[in-house]
């Protein structure tokens, strides 16, 4: 059984996911910014927060298998729960408004793994192995890492669905492509452009720029361009 997924077939997923719930809304058009936990209400499960306790402070995400127990602290008291089949249980940390984006991509990210999960059913890492083998510590590692990068694609995906990414595109740089010059290097206009663009559709900086690229809507140029229009003239932009 197959635990890898093509970008393609991805991408497929989670436009298509979000178009039916769209349809479910019965919205009239597609919404610039994608309501996350309303998607996550269409799928059936249920959003809620929790001061994380976990032994791994980079933890801030879970979705529950109905079995597997969350460390937890409740009345000042660290607690072991499992929480109800379907939940996606969030660190508080992410409540505070400057956690919009990654609180937004966390949403996303477990949604992710329920959806691949249905999709393409192979072991989880909160649900139990096949028991009728062994794994090695490089197949668990690989298999964990696949697993991560896809939800995180997918999530992407779900996210910035390839139409609403162009739509706002258009609004913000009439649809052209957003120039870069080596491979990381982007002017200040544009680099403000893609921060307002980010801001619209509810994600980070970084998120968005990654998903450009994806999208194939990112228009590579030599850093020399970079330094002979920007760079050269000896005048500062403030004086």
């Amino acid at each position: 059984m197959k635990d890898y997924i093509p970008n393609r077939e991805l991408e497929e997923l989670g436009n298509g996911l979000v178009s039916s719930f769209i349809k479910w809304s019965r919205m009239s058009h597609a919404p610039k910014c994608i309501d996350i936990v309303g998607i996550a209400e269409f799928l059936g499960l249920n959003v809620v927060y929790e001061h994380f306790a976990e032994d791994e402070p980079d933890k801030i995400g879970f979705l529950s298998d109905g079995k597997t127990p969350l460390k937890v602290r409740r009345n000042g008291k660290v607690v072991s729960f499992p929480f109800p089949l379907g939940t996606i249980v969030l660190d508080t940390v992410l409540r505070a408004d400057a956690e919009s984006g990654r609180r937004r991509f966390t949403i996303a990210h477990e949604i992710a793994h329920y959806v691949i999960c249905k999709h393409n059913p192979v072991p989880q890492f909160h649900r139990i192995y096949d028991t009728t083998r062994n794994y090695t510590a490089e197949e668990m590692k690989r298999h964990l890492t696949v697993e991560e990068m896809q939800a995180d694609r997918l999530a992407a995906v779900i996210l910035m669905p390839e139409a609403t990414v162009k739509k706002a595109l258009l609004d913000f740089h009439r649809g052209y492509p957003v120039a870069v010059y080596g491979q990381n290097i982007i002017n200040g206009d544009d680099r403000k452009m893609i921060h307002r663009m980010a801001g619209c559709l509810g994600v980070s900086f970084t998120a968005l720029f990654i998903r450009l690229k994806e999208l194939g809507l990112l228009d590579y140029r030599p850093v020399t361009e970079y330094v002979d229009t920007t760079l050269r003239g000896g005048a500062l932009p403030w004086a």
